[in-house]
């Protein structure tokens, strides 16, 4: 018997791989986030952890992400971003909370963001910035959940229950 698929956003690629040409795409488009100029990888990553959080997605959050340096985000950082906490922790710039409580109402309710929220990372971003933003969150929402999925299936497989 194989081990299950245990795959999480940061290396959902490889599970994917036998898809062929529309995974070698999706792997692309994946890549880009990490090195676009709108956000940052640090201020990305703690999108990507925001998201996991209201996933309760305990994998997602103990994934290690090689697009970053070795202790990015700091760990008060993180503890705030787990926590739920940024926006009454110091350490945060006004354009990272924008970001960042965008991203916790993407992941509670994409067609329900209030024109306050977004109109804070456009001044924050610009107009660009906050489409990438959008962009970048759906792809971070949709792996997190392809992830789940193909782990909730393997441990299915393997006869595991969660």
């Amino acid at each position: 018997m194989s081990e299950p698929l245990s795959p999480t956003s940061i290396d959902l690629d490889r599970a994917l791989a036998a898809a062929g040409t529309p995974a070698a795409s999706f792997a692309r488009l994946w890549q880009s986030l990490w090195v676009a100029p709108y956000v940052s990888a640090e201020l990305l990553e703690l999108c990507r952890l925001t998201l996991a959080r209201l996933h309760r997605d305990a994998a997602e959050l103990g994934a290690p992400n090689p697009h970053l340096d070795a202790g990015t985000p700091g760990a008060a950082r993180r503890a705030a971003v787990l926590g739920g906490i940024v926006h009454r922790t110091d350490g945060f710039s006004g354009a990272e909370r924008a970001v960042l409580q965008f991203a916790e109402c993407y992941g509670l309710d994409a067609q329900r963001i209030p024109d306050e929220t977004a109109d804070a990372v456009k001044a924050s971003l610009g107009e660009a910035g906050l489409v990438f933003l959008i962009e970048a969150l759906g792809c971070l929402d949709g792996r997190i959940r392809t992830a789940r999925c193909l782990r909730d299936l393997g441990r299915s497989a393997a006869g595991v229950h969660a």
